[in-house]
């Protein structure tokens, strides 16, 4: 159906009902007021053919301003309440190059890990308190830097282990609870309403994705809720939170939550050649080729 299809038949759905008496008053007042602002440039005689004319214009314009209403609600109030699909954020996620990622553990107010990743630049980096661990994959190599320290470690690291990594990064960074939308099965996405969960984060929508899931070492499940705040331009989350429970009767408890930035490759690339100085050379850097010698 096109938009003029949908306004015309939202207008005939309409059934706006008046008391005659409320019209009339109304009318007769409008009336009054403009008849009285015309009466030195207008005889008595036509006053009787103004009413009517006023009658007909006051009614064309309220025909006039329904339709602006409902055109308003159509396109402007829809499109605010428009529901995010959870395959939409999978899709945004997917054409994201750069992002940093600050996990928290409740009831601490500093993150537990910052970790960035670039698919741009194929480095995954990690900060667990002081200590940052780069995993250059192009280079091969893992570094380890300690804050209190300018020493830095240089390893290999085995194809296997890269493998994992690069793995991990093309997974939507590790972001959605299913690596992918078709393993999500039993599970339950919807809009969540409450106005204080809202504000939480502002220019977002916040929804939440339910399921059972199984424990890995035993046969009982537990139920798990992922709260997601949405960037409403984006589609991206800029905010996840991580529930459990092990029995349906039980309260939801509140295990963990991500604030989620997208900074640009050259940005990530600063801070890594900050952290690390010059021990970091990426493919494509020049080597340093001494002035020959004279034979």
């Amino acid at each position: 159906m096109n938009p003029a299809d949908q306004i015309e038949r939202t207008i005939e759905r309409l059934h706006i009902t008046t008391r005659a008496e409320t019209d009339k008053r109304i009318l007769d007042d409008a009336f009054a007021a403009l008849e009285k602002s015309a009466q030195k440039q207008s005889p008595d005689v036509g006053r009787n053919a103004r009413r009517r004319t006023l009658r007909i214009r006051i009614a064309e314009l309220a025909a006039v301003a329904a339709v602006i209403v409902v055109v308003f609600a159509l396109f402007f109030g829809t499109r605010v309440t428009e529901t995010v699909a959870l395959n939409e954020i999978y899709e945004a996620l997917g054409k994201v190059e750069n992002v940093c990622i600050a996990t928290f553990l409740p009831p601490a107010n500093e993150p537990v890990q910052i970790e960035w990743v670039s698919q741009t630049l194929n480095i995954d980096m990690v900060r667990f308190g002081e200590q940052f661990v780069l995993w250059d994959i192009p280079n091969k190599v893992k570094m380890i830097r300690y804050l209190s320290s300018d020493s830095i470690t240089t390893t290999a690291i085995t194809d296997e282990m890269l493998a994992k990594v690069e793995q991990a990064a093309g997974r939507r960074f590790g972001l959605v609870p299913f690596s992918d939308i078709s393993d999500v099965s039993g599970a339950r996405w919807s809009r969540v309403e409450e106005s204080k969960v809202a504000a939480a984060v502002s220019g977002t929508k916040v929804y939440e994705l339910t399921w059972p899931q199984k424990e890995t070492n035993s046969e009982a499940i537990e139920l798990r809720k992922w709260r997601v705040f949405v960037d409403i331009h984006t589609n991206l989350p800029k905010r996840a939170e991580h529930y459990f429970k092990l029995r349906p009767q039980e309260e939801y408890k509140f295990e963990m939550f991500e604030v989620i930035t997208y900074p640009s490759g050259g940005e990530i690339q600063a801070l890594i050649h900050k952290t690390f100085g010059s021990a970091l050379r990426q493919p494509g850097d020049p080597e340093y080729i001494g002035t020959p010698q004279p034979n």
